[in-house]
C-alpha cells in the first residue's frame, strides 16, 4: 500500500512575527498568514485529497479550512498528536531571551529540562497519529496534514529517517526557513517504508515543479457609461452602459471574435457584467462573477463631480488610488486582491489556456504598475501630449503570466 503525504504547515502566527515561542501555545493567523494559506490552497486545489488531518491548535485547524476550501467534501480531523513539539515553560518567551542560555541540541531534540518533551515522546505519538492515519486511508491516496515547523523537522529525523542535519546546514547556507510558513513537504509510505519525496518548498515552487504552464488574459475595460459621460466618480457605485458603451463593447466582441476563450471572469458591477455578455454573445460562454475584478472602492466619495471635490485633489486620489481615508481602499487593498485573483484564475487553467477578464480603467491602471512596474503618471502624461486615452472603454489589454512570470503583450490604446 502506497500513501502520499502533503505536509502543510500553519499560516504565519502573531507570535511568528512577534518572535515568541508557539509550540503547545497559540497565537491567531495575521493577514498575511491567512492569505499564504489561500496561496497554497490555490496551489493544491487539483490534488484529489482523500483526507486531511490536523493538529488541533487553532492555528492549524483555521489554515486546515482555508488548504480545504478548494476540496467540496474535505473537512480537517483534528489530533491533538500532531501538536507542535512541546516546550514546556519556555512556552511564549521572546526567542531573545533565551537563546543564549540554551545550547543547539536542547534547541532541536530535548525540552524535559523546562519540562516540555524530548524525542521519545515526540517520536511515540507522533508513530500513533500516523499508525491512525494509515489505518483510515486506502492505497494510492494522497492525504493533506496540517502541522508545524518544528514537528515536520523532528519527523524527518524520527519517522522519515532523513538526514535532517544536512538539510538543515544547506538551508542555513542560504537563509531559507527549514520550514516556511504554509511552505509545502511531500513524503511518502509505501509497504512499512517511509520516504521524503520533495523537501519542504513554497508555494510557487510547487507550481513550477507540478504545474507549469503559460495562460494568456485578455483585460477589456467596461463600455462607456452614463457616469464616464457626466465625469462623475464611479468605483463600487454604477451607472449603465450609453449607446455609445454598448457599441464599444460590441467592437471588442468583433475584435476578440476569433480568440477561443477558455474562461471568462467579469466584476461584479452590471456595468462589467453587460460588456462581458455582449462581447460573448453567440458563444456557449458565460462569465463568472467575481468581486476581486470590482473596481477601487472610493467610499463617500463615490459619485462626485469634480467641481464638488476639486479637480486637483480628485486627479491626486485618482493616480494613487487613495480612498482609504474617506471608507474606501488604498493602492495596496486593490492590488492585494488582483494579485490573489489572478494566482487562483491561473491555478484553475490549463496550459495554454485563453481567459477573458472584463472590468475597469482604475483596476487596469493597477494591473500595469502592480504587475509590470509601469509609471502610471508618466503614462497618463504622454497620452495627454498625444491626446490619446490611455485605458479607452471598450480598450482591450493582453498579458500571459508563465510559471509565476508575467509578460505584458498589448497595452490598451484608442486603436487597438
Amino acid at each position: 500500500m502506497k500513501i502520499t503525504f502533503y505536509y502543510v504547515r500553519h499560516g504565519q502566527t502573531l507570535f511568528n512575527v512577534i518572535e515568541r515561542m508557539q509550540g503547545e501555545c497559540d497565537s491567531p493567523l495575521t493577514e498575511a498568514g491567512i492569505e499564504g494559506a489561500r496561496d497554497t490552497a490555490s496551489a493544491l486545489r487539483k490534488v484529489h485529497f482523500a483526507g486531511c488531518y490536523s493538529s488541533s491548535s487553532e492555528r492549524t485547524l483555521d489554515t486546515a479550512d482555508i488548504l480545504c476550501e478548494p476540496h467540496p467534501g474535505l473537512k480537517p480531523v483534528p489530533m491533538k498528536e500532531l501538536k507542535e513539539f512541546d516546550f514546556g515553560d519556555l512556552d511564549g518567551q521572546k526567542l531573545s531571551e533565551f537563546r543564549d542560555s540554551v545550547n543547539e541540541t536542547e534547541m532541536q531534540d530535548d525540552w524535559t529540562s523546562f519540562h516540555g518533551e524530548n524525542m521519545k515522546h515526540f517520536d511515540e505519538r507522533s508513530r500513533r497519529a500516523f499508525k491512525g492515519i494509515i489505518s483510515e486511508s486506502k492505497d494510492g491516496d494522497n492525504v493533506l496534514l496540517v502541522s508545524h515547523g518544528s514537528f515536520i523537522v523532528h519527523l524527518m529525523k524520527t519517522l522519515l529517517g532523513f538526514d535532517q542535519d544536512s538539510y538543515i546546514e544547506r538551508c542555513n547556507k542560504v537563509s531559507r526557513p527549514w520550514m516556511p510558513n504554509t511552505g509545502i513537504c511531500i513524503f511518502t509510505y509505501e509497504d512499512g517504508k517511509w520516504k521524503v519525496a520533495e523537501e519542504p518548498m513554497y508555494a510557487e515552487e510547487y507550481r513550477r515543479r507540478h504545474d507549469p504552464k503559460k495562460v494568456t488574459f485578455y483585460f477589456v475595460r467596461h463600455g462607456e457609461t452614463l457616469f464616464n459621460v457626466n465625469d462623475r466618480l464611479q468605483g463600487r457605485c454604477d451607472s449603465p452602459l450609453t449607446e455609445k458603451g454598448i457599441g464599444q463593447a460590441e467592437d471588442a466582441g468583433r475584435k476578440l471574435k476569433n480568440v477561443p476563450f477558455d474562461a471568462v471572469y467579469c466584476s461584479y458591477a452590471e456595468r462589467a457584467r453587460d460588456t462581458a455578455d455582449i462581447i460573448l454573445k453567440g458563444r456557449n460562454l458565460h462569465a463568472v462573477w467575481e468581486k476581486r475584478l470590482r473596481e477601487v472602492s472610493c467610499g463617500s466619495l463615490e459619485g462626485s463631480h469634480p467641481s464638488e471635490i476639486g479637480e486637483k485633489q480628485l486627479q491626486e486620489r485618482s493616480l494613487n488610488e487613495h480612498f482609504k481615508d474617506v471608507g474606501g481602499e488604498d493602492y495596496e487593498d486593490i492590488a492585494g486582491r488582483l494579485r490573489a485573483f489572478l494566482r487562483d484564475a491561473y491555478d484553475k487553467a490549463e496550459d495554454g489556456d485563453r481567459i477573458l477578464l472584463v472590468s475597469h480603467g482604475g483596476m487596469y491602471f493597477t494591473l500595469l504598475h502592480a504587475l509590470f512596474d509601469t509609471d502610471i503618471e508618466k503614462l497618463l502624461a504622454d497620452a495627454e501630449k498625444t491626446h490619446t486615452n490611455p485605458a479607452p472603454n471598450g480598450g482591450i489589454s493582453i498579458f500571459t503570466v508563465e510559471n509565476g512570470k508575467y509578460e505584458l503583450l498589448q497595452k490598451m490604446s484608442d486603436n487597438k
